[in-house]
């Protein structure tokens, strides 16, 4: 079964395949992106190169919420004609996140690994491709983009007994104790309560 997720905000979409949910997301605000010309690469046959690149994204952004990042390296991007209008391209990197612990919410560092190996034909690109692909450059952070969505987790704990913050004061209990009436009544026993309330007044 096939479910689809849609944003409408901006027309520079990315179609992702992930455990058969395909998901349609804006990149939103990305600011100035790295962008690598591709143009002697798709039309010197048998040609190489090894292209040093960096992400020039500060944050992902997503639904309006942002993930700054707080760690990211250099890196070297391994290109080379593979036929006639096609090329392939392969690099290793690694991006360190803030994301709000989900009991908390004190930032944890989050560690994205990335891992590409592409192969592109030129004359046939998919949908899929041509997010990343304009006028034979390659948009490395929308690429670095469309990697790291799909590897954000659900849930972040800044630890695993974390404590959460006070639902009546807001106090974050893993530094103190606020004090706080915590007690939640069990709606069950409220009709037991009332009859002990009624029998006390008699």
């Amino acid at each position: 079964m096939c479910f689809w997720i849609v944003f409408f905000k901006s027309k520079e979409n990315y179609l992702t395949n992930q455990k058969h949910i395909r998901i349609i997301v804006q990149y939103e605000n990305l600011g100035d992106r790295m962008k690598i010309q591709l143009s002697k690469i798709i039309s010197v046959p048998k040609y190489e190169e090894t292209v040093e690149a960096s992400i020039n994204l500060n944050e992902i952004k997503l639904k309006g919420v942002s993930y700054p990042i707080r760690e990211k390296s250099d890196f070297s991007i391994v290109f080379r004609n593979i036929g006639k209008d096609k090329i392939s391209f392969s690099f290793e990197t690694e991006v360190t996140l803030g994301i709000p612990c989900s009991r908390c919410l004190e930032e944890v560092s989050y560690p994205v690994s990335v891992k590409v190996t592409k192969e592109l034909d030129f004359s046939d690109l998919d949908e899929e491709d041509s997010s990343y692909i304009e006028n034979k450059e390659l948009d490395l952070d929308i690429l670095i983009f469309d990697e790291v969505v799909p590897k954000l987790p659900s849930k972040v704990l800044c630890k695993e007994d974390c404590k959460g913050l006070c639902p009546v004061c807001g106090t974050n209990l893993n530094k103190k104790e606020c004090g706080c009436d915590r007690t939640v009544a069990d709606p069950r026993m409220a009709a037991i309560q009332d009859i002990f309330k009624n029998f006390k007044e008699v």
